[in-house]
């Protein structure tokens, strides 16, 4: 692999980047925007009036991408330099797929007051990627080009290209594509992430898929030998979280009629809203906001009919009303319908025993907050006092979703209330905690979680909030690349008196790895993106990990998938403990491939490779997605402890659910030595707080009997009858009445003749 840093204009090479200015200023070096990971010698900042960006030249980049893209960005308010809200911005040839690479040339083609041209040229297999990305004095937008040429002989076919923005925190819109001109029909339109004083928003008119909740902008495509495809994308950076600026860019493109609208915002008492949003909808769904200041607001938008309404953080939002703008003209309309906070105390504990319970305290019906930061619609009783929670929510009627292992120990309650400007609502909830695998030895962790580092949304102490009433026994991090928050994580958990593992997953384009637990004080010491798999091995273990886990194994991402290519840089390497199985998808677009894993690791057990079963949730927002939704089950004798968990995690003395639970009279992972012919009986209690559906006996990767239930019968004793005439192994597949699985590790049969 080479990288080649080439200047051509060396002009405003040596002005500061932290005082204000109205120019562009190139520097290179580590970059000065604050919490920046280009720390290069040769990475270069471009900085102007209004933000500033870090291109990744020695940097590697997260994720195993390629050199050559943008990895920090800050914007600009009043002369002052932001910190860093961005992980990566950058055209990715194929989705997340491998990225195999053997140049990146980094090329400022010109630095003059005006503006900064940085040009990266890269290989991507067999096709050249060059990308330009234009910055100028006083323009909110990069404007990015980026030219794809195949220089093989065969036609890639099918390829998922375009650009990636990926925050550091904030807020997503999300999927799909956002337009402002419902009469044009073809592909396009932006996405956007913001927080209360940031914005990330991308126009793709090229692009006809957003993915990745709009952080992917994608066009779906095939290049024959010799073909070039050009894309073309415009980053916008703003210095607030309004989308305002978002919706002027596309009138601007578009050269859309528009006309004005403006008023005032003030709540029902009469008080006026220091900070309101206006609400912009159009045809049953909203596609933009305004941030006024001192009660006032205004914005310009295409002409056409609109609904919109007004809110503030804190408040509830006001009716919905109509207005037609029209080319040229001003709207003049007034708010004086939101209501602010009420105050709501909740205390949850077990139905049975009166302890008090970790708890997901989720609103299923009721105002959900559009804008992010105004507020959440999920939350999580404190680490202390337990089970206890008071916040400030939005008045309103609400239906909440209360959890407290929901789905594996307890089924999750539904409360209604009406919570009232100014007001305490108290409320005392009580759930039946219906199953205790702890009673029996078994403990479970989510083994496979993120915190806020790069890709992550969730701070170290809403990790363990969430875990906790996840109703797992074990804190768990596993951060891509780095170790960042373990030790806030360690304390925490300390003061809860909750054991905790800390992990890292290793993250190259072609694989991610889970590794723990690490000893204090280790890092990531390799370049994930040029590293070979037993490069990575070796530095896991170097990092004092006893547990090498495969995440993910079937995706454009994992091992697996990218195994049977022929993409992983060293081969196959079979030196890993642990194979993940991922929780049930959401998104009906893109399931989980578990059947896949499933029938990979039966093979490898035939073959006599025990790589075992594992399951995590790969949470990285805790207030979208539940943690622990995957979890591993692992017996322990005894008190429980980070060493006895690990050994029974390496032994095979465990189980991956989405919700059922599976109580073995022989452990799974043991050999058990048995006649050639006779019988051997094999009992397991199994049990799932939705009701069971099914429970499947695997031999050898083939089913041999399925038991069918009805939901009820819950717990129930199972019993299958075997006869095994060679060495063998039986294995159960659970489905409950939720349609959620349990896939045990085997029982491995030596038979003797």
């Amino acid at each position: 692999m080479r990288i080649v840093l080439i200047v051509t204009t060396w002009a405003c090479l040596a002005l500061p980047l932290l005082t204000a200015h109205a120019e562009v200023a190139v520097a290179v070096g580590p970059t000065a925007i604050p919490r920046g990971d280009a720390v290069g010698a040769r990475d270069i900042t471009v900085r102007t009036d209004l933000f500033a960006i870090a291109f990744a030249v020695d940097t590697a980049p997260p994720w195993g991408v390629a050199r050559g893209g943008i990895v920090d960005i800050a914007p600009v308010s009043d002369g002052e330099l932001g910190y860093d809200i961005a992980s990566l911005a950058d055209f990715m040839p194929n989705n997340w797929s491998s990225w195999p690479t053997t140049y990146q040339r980094v090329t400022v083609d010109k630095a003059d007051p005006e503006e900064a041209i940085v040009r990266t040229a890269r290989d991507w297999g067999e096709v050249e990627l060059e990308t330009t990305f234009h910055i100028k004095e006083g323009d909110s937008k990069i404007h990015i080009v980026t030219r794809m040429t195949n220089k093989g002989e065969a036609s890639l076919d099918g390829l998922l290209s375009g650009y990636v923005v990926w925050p550091d925190g904030g807020h997503l819109i999300g999927e799909p594509v956002v337009t402002v001109n419902e009469d044009v029909q073809s592909p396009g339109g932006w996405t956007a992430a913001y927080d209360e004083h940031w914005l990330l928003g991308l126009h793709a008119p090229f692009s006809e898929k957003a993915v990745r909740r709009g952080r992917d902008r994608y066009s779906l495509h095939d290049l024959g030998p010799g073909e070039t495809k050009t894309f073309e994308a415009w980053l916008q950076i703003e210095s607030d979280g309004s989308l305002a600026p978002m919706v002027q860019t596309e009138i601007d493109f578009g050269r859309l009629p528009t006309g004005r609208i403006s008023g005032s915002v003030v709540s029902q008492d009469g008080e006026r809203v220091s900070r309101p949003a206006v609400v912009i909808g159009k045809n049953g769904r909203a596609f933009a906001w305004v941030i006024g200041s001192d009660g006032q607001y205004e914005m310009v938008l295409p002409a056409g009919s609109y609904d919109i309404y007004a809110t503030a953080r804190g408040y509830a939002r006001g009716k919905a009303r109509n207005v037609t703008v029209s080319e040229g003209r001003a709207v003049h309309m007034d708010f004086d319908d939101v209501r602010p906070a009420g105050t709501v105390q909740i205390q949850v504990s077990d139905a049975n025993t009166q302890r008090l319970l970790d708890a997901r305290i989720a609103v299923k019906d009721g105002y959900k907050p559009l804008i992010g930061y105004f507020g959440k619609s999920t939350y999580f009783t404190e680490l202390n006092p337990v089970g206890e929670l008071t916040t400030d929510i939005a008045p309103g009627s609400y239906v909440f979703e209360i959890a407290a292992g929901g789905g594996f120990l307890s089924t999750p309650k539904l409360v209604d209330l009406v919570i009232e400007s100014g007001k305490l609502h108290e409320l005392t909830v009580e759930i039946p905690v219906l199953a205790n695998p702890n009673e029996k030895g078994w403990y479970s962790a989510d083994l496979h979680h993120h915190s806020d580092v790069l890709d992550g949304f969730t701070e170290a102490e809403f990790v363990l909030r969430s875990e906790l009433a996840a109703g797992v026994d074990i804190a768990f991090l596993s951060d891509h690349d780095s170790v960042l928050n373990n030790s806030k994580m360690q304390v925490l958990a300390a003061a809860r008196d909750t054991p905790f593992i800390p992990g890292t997953e290793f993250s190259p384009s072609w694989g991610h790895f889970n590794a723990y637990p690490l000893d204090d004080g280790r890092t990531v010491d390799i370049d994930t993106g040029q590293a070979s798999v037993q490069d990575i091995f070796a530095a896991a273990r170097r990092m004092g990990a006893d547990i090498i886990e495969i995440n993910h194994p079937y995706s454009d991402y994992g091992y697996f998938e990218n195994q049977e290519k022929g993409a992983v840089p060293g081969g196959f390497d079979a030196s890993f403990d642990l194979v993940e199985i991922q929780p049930l998808s959401d998104n009906k677009r893109e399931p989980s491939r578990n059947q896949e894993t499933l029938e990979r690791v039966w093979r490898m057990w035939n073959d006599g490779q025990k790589a075992y079963l594992a399951a995590g949730s790969d949470v990285h927002d805790v207030w979208n997605f539940e943690s622990a939704r995957a979890r591993t089950y692992v017996h322990v004798d005894g008190e429980l402890s980070i060493d006895k968990f690990i050994a029974g995690l390496k032994a095979g003395r465990s189980f991956a659910s989405q919700g059922p639970l599976v109580y073995p009279e022989i452990l799974f992972g043991s050999e058990v030595r048995h006649s050639a012919g006779a019988e051997l009986v094999l009992k397991y209690t199994v049990h799932a707080v939705s009701g069971l559906r099914s429970v499947q006996l695997i031999e050898r990767g083939s089913e041999v009997e399925v038991l069918a239930f009805d939901g009820s019968g819950n717990p129930a004793p199972v019993r299958f009858s075997v006869t095994p005439e060679t060495d063998t192994w039986y294995s159960l597949v659970i489905e409950d009445m939720n349609g959620r699985f349990a896939y045990s590790n085997p029982l491995w049969v030596v038979v003797e003749q």
